[in-house]
């Protein structure tokens, strides 16, 4: 059975920079500078949306950090990103995991050493990542029955997402995953393991209710920061939303024609009916937006957007297609 160590990978087509701000922030937050972080030093919101969804940092209230790991890592293979499955494992390897028990895992979840809860949890968040079909609330209830309240699926949602969203930032570049591949079994690494799996426990919290004040629920896709209302996760997301929306390096109009586009590739009208009032806001109107999904062209698109556009659908196809062939690579 192939792995996900043999999933083809292109060569990285953009070099990593420096960003001083930025790595004091990551530090400040993390302990560390993620390697990742390199390769989005110019785009600062990606760079810091890595701290603000550091799950070990007091951002989850009601599962805990060890089944938060393993939902990672299910993602990331499920969505064939080499890279952020390399960075999982070097993860759950540096706090304790077997290597034999994240090849269970890695292999087969019905096989893998796990308790029967953690299952439901999984096989639900790796549903939820493939977003094919969309989820419906019928499909919670197996995570319900085994016990979780719907504040625990809330999380679970999140991690699932923000990986999802991580997977493509790393997989379009094609990050290289090699030294993060190779770094669990080098001697140092292995010398030094009991200690650094020590130290990052220690540095792991629960969060507390978190209720934001309530201008800071206003804004673009503030229906998904209410629903996690109460959990420090909404304070995260509206971080990184605002930030992403006041970001310079693309218009509005495009951040908001990139998001009902890939809205309607998934099937998601929440995410496109957004997207439509607030490409109103900036004036396109309806039937133009109608126009351009449907043919993804339009006389109203400048010619960045003529680009962008089809760009995104691309985009969208290529990581749907990448997990296809690794799918039937296991099979």
């Amino acid at each position: 059975m192939a792995v996900i160590e043999e999933t083809e990978w292109e060569e990285c087509c953009i070099e990593p920079g420096r960003n001083p701000e930025i790595e004091r922030y990551l530090r400040s937050q993390m302990g560390m500078v993620p390697a990742a972080a390199g390769y989005f030093a110019e785009c600062p919101w990606i760079a810091r949306s890595i701290a603000a969804f550091w799950f070990p940092r007091g951002k989850l209230t009601h599962i805990d950090v060890d089944i938060c790991d393993k939902i990672c890592l299910v993602v990331s293979q499920d969505n064939s990103c080499r890279y952020c499955f390399a960075a999982s494992r070097l993860l759950m390897r540096m706090v304790g995991v077997p290597e034999s028990r994240i090849r269970r895992l890695e292999e087969d979840l019905l096989t893998a050493d796990l308790d029967p809860r953690e299952q439901v949890v999984l096989e639900f968040t790796r549903r939820l990542s493939r977003s094919n079909p969309l989820l419906a609330s019928a499909d919670l209830a197996p995570v319900r029955h085994a016990g979780y309240p719907d504040s625990a699926i809330k999380e679970m949602a999140v991690v699932a997402a923000y990986m999802c969203a991580m997977n493509r930032f790393c997989t379009l570049p094609a990050l290289p995953p090699q030294r993060l591949e190779r770094l669990p079994d080098r001697p140092l690494a292995r010398l030094l393991r009991p200690f650094v799996g020590r130290l990052m426990r220690s540095r792991q919290s629960k969060g507390a209710p978190d209720f934001m004040e309530p201008e800071l629920e206003l804004g673009p896709f503030s229906y998904l920061v209410l629903a996690l209302k109460g959990l420090p996760l909404a304070r995260s997301l509206h971080q990184i939303v605002d930030e992403a929306w006041r970001s310079p390096l693309l218009s509005r109009r495009v951040k908001g024609l990139v998001v009902a586009v890939i809205a309607r590739g998934l099937g998601c009208s929440l995410s496109e009916q957004e997207a439509s009032r607030l490409l109103a806001e900036e004036g396109l109107g309806a039937n133009d937006l109608h126009e351009i999904l449907t043919h993804l062209a339009s006389p109203q698109l400048d010619p960045a957007e003529r680009v962008i556009v089809p760009f995104c659908s691309s985009a969208l196809s290529a990581g749907i297609s990448r997990a296809l062939r690794l799918t039937a690579m296991r099979l």
